[in-house]
């Protein structure tokens, strides 16, 4: 019932936030975050950027995810390892879908990366989101070692903030497109990890039985 409260929590959230977003211009809350940025949003951004940027990409999303599921596989975690691969799944065709739906035009920017199709809500913020957090949830459900959940829990959401960092520094995005790929995000992950029964954890039992995890 856990997730299945975050899950209802987050869709009022993301329903909110459209009906409070103006879908043809900018924000109060998207003119603060360009101010905080002092003017630098959408300027030469240096490697470091482009690097978290390529983090973000289908590419590496989808490699992520099918090592991940592999490893999971391989240890018996066959329930997790289906659960990551369909919320990534179930963000990026949700993803899709938003995006010719609310039919937001992208902020002008100066071409430092390459990208196509409207821009709410964040792709590579939603989908980052429902990678990284559904491999948050699996590690802190499966692994015995307090090390190794909270160092999951923690690499986990700096790769999700530094994803959507990205994005919107290099100007493609405005701040609420990634608020709302965050959320949706979220949403992903509450919803799968309900409709799997993964909020119930790992038993002691079961953890034993596998092949070691850390």
């Amino acid at each position: 019932m856990k997730a299945w409260g975050i899950a209802l929590i987050c869709a009022l959230g993301f329903a909110g936030l459209v009906w409070w977003l103006p879908m043809d211009g900018t924000s109060a809350l998207d003119r603060s975050f360009q101010t905080a940025l002092g003017g630098r949003a959408g300027t030469e951004p240096v490697a470091a950027l482009l690097a978290l940027n390529g983090l973000g990409s289908t590419f590496a999303f989808g490699g992520v995810t099918l090592v991940a599921a592999l490893l999971a596989w391989v240890m018996r975690f066959r329930k997790e390892a289906a659960a990551l691969v369909l919320t990534v799944l179930v963000a990026q065709l949700l993803n899709t879908g938003l995006k010719v739906l609310f039919e937001r035009d992208r902020p002008v920017h100066n071409g430092w990366i390459s990208v196509d199709g409207y821009s709410f809500p964040s792709g590579n913020a939603m989908v980052g989101m429902a990678l990284y957090g559904m491999l948050i949830v699996i590690v802190w459900s499966c692994a015995r070692s307090g090390l190794a959940r909270w160092g999951m829990a923690v690499i986990g959401m700096l790769l999700i903030l530094l994803i959507g960092f990205s994005r919107l520094y290099v100007g493609v995005h405005y701040a609420t497109d990634i608020i709302a790929g965050y959320v949706a995000g979220l949403f992903c992950v509450a919803a799968v990890a309900g409709l799997l029964r993964l909020d119930g954890g790992v038993s002691s039992r079961r953890r034993r039985s596998y092949l070691s995890f850390p």
